[in-house]
C-alpha cells in the first residue's frame, strides 16, 4: 500500500470520526433536554403531545405506555388500546432488524440512532390506521432508555423523524 493511499485512508477515517462525534454530541444534547423536561410532567406531556414527530414510550416487554398525538394520528393507536396494554411496539414497527435491535438495546442502557428506515410504522398502520389517511415515511429514529434512580432502564422511547 503506497503512502498516498495510507494518507487518504487516514483522512477519510478522521472525517468519519469527526462526523460520528458530532452526531453523538447532538443526540446526547437531545436526550439531556428530553430528560430535563420530565421534571415538570404537565409541561412534558404537552410538549410531547404537540411534537410533530411520532413518539412512543414502552416497557421492557414492548407494551406501549404512552404515545403522542403524532404517533396516534400516524398509526391509529387509541387511548383504549393503550389503557388495556394491548399495543406492543414490536407489533407496531416494520420488520426492520436494526430498529428491533435498537429497541432491545435501549433496555441495556444504549441509545441508537437509525437512518434510512423505510416506513418504520407500516406494520401498525396496516392493522389500525384509517384507509384514507396518508402515510409518512419517517426515515430516522432515535431510541433511548429512561432510567430509574437505580440506573436500570425502566422504559424505552422511540422518536421517529423525517
Amino acid at each position: 500500500m503506497g503512502e498516498k493511499t495510507k494518507e487518504q485512508l487516514l483522512s477519510e477515517l478522521l472525517e468519519l470520526q469527526k462526523e460520528l462525534e458530532e452526531k453523538v454530541q447532538y443526540h446526547d444534547q437531545m436526550i439531556r433536554q428530553f430528560q430535563m423536561l420530565t421534571a415538570n410532567e404537565n409541561l412534558f406531556s404537552q410538549i410531547i403531545d404537540f411534537c410533530p414527530y411520532p413518539i412512543a414510550v414502552f416497557t421492557p416487554q414492548g407494551i406501549l405506555e404512552t404515545v403522542n398525538n403524532a404517533f396516534a394520528a400516524e398509526t391509529g393507536a387509541n387511548s383504549e388500546d393503550l389503557g388495556t396494554g394491548r399495543l406492543n411496539i414490536y407489533h407496531c414497527i416494520s420488520d426492520n432488524i436494526a430498529l428491533t435491535s435498537a429497541i432491545r438495546q435501549a433496555f441495556a442502557g444504549e441509545t441508537c440512532f437509525l437512518d434510512n428506515l423505510k416506513y418504520p410504522l407500516f406494520r401498525f398502520q396496516e392493522q389500525k390506521r384509517k384507509k384514507d389517511s396518508t402515510q409518512k415515511n419517517y426515515r430516522k429514529a432515535i431510541v433511548f432508555p429512561i432510567s430509574a434512580e437505580d440506573g436500570l432502564a425502566m422504559h424505552g422511547v422511540a422518536v421517529f423523524t423525517i
